[in-house]
């Protein structure tokens, strides 16, 4: 397998945050960097944003983010509001959603100060930033609603969905919204938001409960992640077929995805899974002694 994927991986162990850079080198992959820091006595991460060289980690249980410098291991910690989830970044400034607090705070991504802070809907969890219109889009996950904020005027606009939004993924003038559907079984709805007339052109359904998503713009895939049954859906845009297309075990935490590769993050047993994206066929796994939670594809 020739590969010259370099990914970004974190995750923890002992209440250590492990920062791991992996290459690829002949035939394998080698974790080329390995950095631990330990900012508190008990962590509990949540999603993390790579911006360059530096890395904004979540930190839900010490309600803090935690911008760490790869390439000096320097880092700094502020404050955010209760239990913050996702995190994204516009201009010169980070915004995060505060799932217990109703709120966004505004962190200046330089030097790690707050600076401000929005209220917003009940329960925001996912954010995402159109840098092209500086706008927000913020998934509140208790009032099955997306609020769209604008930064510069403060204006909101609020979209409603029929299930409660978890993740969102921002491309050209879309948006894919993925939200759980609680009845007597949780489900998963995706749909597609048009941004210029605000309307759901496609929905798709799976019948389990997902972690997360990623687009792949050159298969035109949706790539989804099934916690249950450990298994990588594919929602094709093209075809508007779901196929359930590949079995992977284990609990599958986070998804990223290159030319040529998509790499799964399996907690549960502490592993990589890299799958061919066009054939999907998995390749091998890339095994840590550390629990991985957040990929990043450099």
């Amino acid at each position: 397998m020739f590969n010259r994927d370099k990914l970004i991986l974190v995750g923890s162990k002992n209440n250590f945050i492990n920062i791991a850079k992996l290459e690829f080198d002949k035939d394998n992959f080698v974790i080329n960097k390995m950095h631990h820091i330990n900012p508190n006595n008990e962590i509990m991460l949540h999603s993390c944003l790579l911006n360059e060289n530096i890395l904004y980690i979540l930190d839900s249980f010490n309600n803090m983010v935690i911008k760490y410098n790869i390439a000096n291991n320097e880092y700094l910690e502020c404050y955010t509001g209760k239990d913050p989830r996702h995190i994204c970044k516009c201009l010169d400034n980070l915004y995060i959603t505060n799932f217990e607090s109703d709120s966004i705070s505004i962190i200046d991504a330089d030097t790690c100060i707050l600076t401000g802070t929005v209220t917003v809907g009940v329960k925001p969890h996912d954010i995402l930033a159109n840098d092209s219109n500086t706008k927000l889009y913020i998934a509140c996950y208790e009032e099955n609603e997306i609020l769209e904020y604008d930064i510069n005027n403060s204006e909101k606009k609020y979209l409603n969905i029929d299930g409660k939004p978890m993740h969102l993924i921002l491309f050209n003038n879309c948006l894919f919204v993925l939200s759980y559907l609680v009845n007597d079984v949780i489900s998963t709805e995706i749909n597609i938001i048009n941004l210029e007339t605000y309307a759901v052109e496609e929905t798709y359904f799976i019948k389990e409960i997902t972690t997360n998503f990623v687009y792949d713009e050159d298969t035109n895939n949706l790539f989804v992640l099934a916690i249950e049954s450990g298994t990588v859906y594919s929602v094709n845009l093209t075809s508007k077929q779901i196929k359930k297309q590949i079995h992977l075990n284990g609990y599958l935490e986070d998804i990223s995805v290159s030319k040529q590769y998509l790499y799964v993050v399996n907690s549960s047993r502490n592993y990589i899974s890299i799958i061919d994206k066009f054939s999907i066929k998995q390749i091998e796994n890339i095994y840590l002694d550390f629990t991985p939670l957040y990929i990043k594809t450099l």
